[in-house]
């Protein structure tokens, strides 16, 4: 995160109910805070947890899932 640049935090609307959801560059889905309801990072580029064997470790989900 000491690397990270501003745009590697992007603010998107919920997709079912519109309100704003706060999205970290490596977070690969959120819970909408207003309607519970779980959305997936639109920019998300999961680059190497596409292939690397520790994906699930590292974020935590089944990568296949989130792609």
């Amino acid at each position: 995160m000491r690397r990270w640049k501003p745009g590697d935090i992007c603010y998107v609307p919920c997709p079912f109910c519109g309100a704003e959801i706060e999205f970290w560059k490596d977070e690969p889905m959120r819970v909408c805070g207003a309607c519970q309801r779980e959305v997936r990072h639109p920019r998300l580029d999961l680059g190497c947890a596409k292939w690397c064997a520790h994906a699930k470790e590292c974020l935590g989900r089944d990568v296949r899932k989130v792609v």
